[in-house]
């Protein structure tokens, strides 16, 4: 991706070139020339009135010199007989043609100014240089300001740009779940206003997360009480039928699992950070979350950072999900590299439907058979605290299709061990 200062950059010095260019070229074909043979002619006539007027030797060389110099060019002094009294520099041959000619001669070497004076005598100027090149400095001139200008614009076009660039970290800080992400407001242009403005719509947005989280938290924490109380007065029942007060037992069990689930849920998705990280022995942990299903775990012994009770909750949440959709966990494992740890948790049941594998992980999302039958049990949030367990450690989960059939889910954290 082309970063935004260095095309803004470019652009500006693409216009710096072109500026350069054009100004060469007008000065090139139209006022080079022109000044140049101005120039010449000026001074040749200035000259050859200083000699028309009684002069010594020694005054019409230094005439001469001083004519040379001037216009950066060889000059000769001629007699009326044509025959060179003095000469500066080197001239190429000319005819008697062309040296009876007034005004400019061009030559294979270049142009050749003759000026005639009211003696009989001449001037010839050869300027060393051919016209075409006088306006060379001016363009080294304006070669020099745009190099200056590009030097002066690189660390404006910067600063302008890195704002862009913090406020596009900001964006993404909070796109990815950090709501209390804000930039700094700097300057008074355009930037700083759109800086401003995320801000307050970011401030907004994280009062109205905040508040459904502390909303959803207390009506799920105020449910418990009716429900405690519920389950008391159906204790007290007397010669009520058993199987009614079973299924009673067990659908008020369900909702408060599920109420347990929220309240968690909710407080994982409110905290910024873990409320408290220590070693874990990751094997044991899942050795003893699994001797509760009856089975074994297969691994290496792996320490993590994380909160214990939140792993065990992963752990017990992935091999429950095992017993309800697949009859049971198949395989426990725990693999470490040099940097992470992998809970690989694999069931021998349906599977999951291609369509249903991005989904299962997200809040009260029910996968269907891979047959497309009905809708499996359960009420949606195991899987979805299983990710966010794993986003809390940094981690992530992943859904697998077994080989020979079935699933397998994959939870990668971290490794604290050495």
């Amino acid at each position: 991706m082309r970063r935004l200062h260095l095309q803004l950059y470019v652009a500006i010095i693409g216009t710096l070139v072109a500026f350069v260019v054009a100004g060469m070229g007008v000065w090139h074909y139209f006022s080079a020339p022109r000044g140049a043979i101005w120039g010449v002619e000026t001074a040749s006539g200035l000259s050859a009135h200083l000699l028309t007027a009684p002069d010594t030797p020694d005054q019409e060389r230094a005439i001469v010199d001083a004519l040379a110099a001037q216009v950066h060019a060889s000059v000769r002094l001629l007699g009326a007989d044509g025959v060179a009294e003095y000469s500066r520099g080197r001239l190429p041959e000319l005819d008697a043609q062309q040296l009876s000619r007034h005004g400019w001669t061009f030559t294979r070497d270049g142009a050749v100014f003759n000026q005639s004076m009211s003696d009989g005598r001449r001037i010839v100027v050869y300027p060393y240089r051919r016209l075409l090149m006088h306006g060379l400095h001016v363009g080294l001139i304006l070669v020099a300001i745009a190099a200056t200008l590009a030097l002066i614009t690189y660390p404006v076009t910067r600063r302008l740009t890195a704002r862009l660039g913090r406020l596009e970290e900001g964006v993404r800080r909070f796109g990815g779940g950090d709501l209390a992400a804000r930039v700094r407001v700097e300057g008074r242009d355009e930037v700083a206003s759109l800086a401003s403005s995320f801000n307050d719509s970011a401030a907004r947005i994280e009062t109205l997360v905040r508040s459904h989280q502390l909303l959803l938290a207390n009506c799920s924490h105020e449910l418990r009480t009716p429900l405690a109380r519920i389950r008391m007065a159906i204790e007290k029942l007397s010669g009520a039928d058993a199987s009614a007060h079973a299924e009673l037992t067990r659908n008020i069990a369900e909702l408060d699992a599920l109420i347990g689930e929220m309240l968690l849920a909710s407080r994982l998705d409110a905290a910024q950070k873990l409320e408290r990280a220590e070693p874990v022995d990751l094997l044991a942990l899942v050795a003893e979350e699994a001797s509760y299903y009856d089975r074994e775990v297969i691994g290496e012994a792996v320490i993590v950072n994380g909160d214990a009770g939140l792993l065990r909750r992963l752990v017990r949440n992935l091999l429950e999900n095992a017993r309800v959709h697949g009859g049971g966990a198949t395989t426990v494992r725990l693999e470490r590299s040099l940097t992470a740890a992998r809970i690989v948790v694999e069931d021998a049941g349906p599977g999951v439907a291609d369509p249903d594998r991005t989904r299962i992980f997200e809040p009260f999302q029910r996968a269907t058979s891979p047959a497309g039958g009905a809708a499996a049990t359960g009420a949606g949030l195991g899987l979805s605290i299983v990710r966010q367990i794993a986003a809390a450690h940094r981690g992530q989960v992943e859904y697998e299709p077994r080989v020979g059939g079935g699933s397998r889910f994959v939870v990668t954290l971290p490794s604290a061990w050495r």
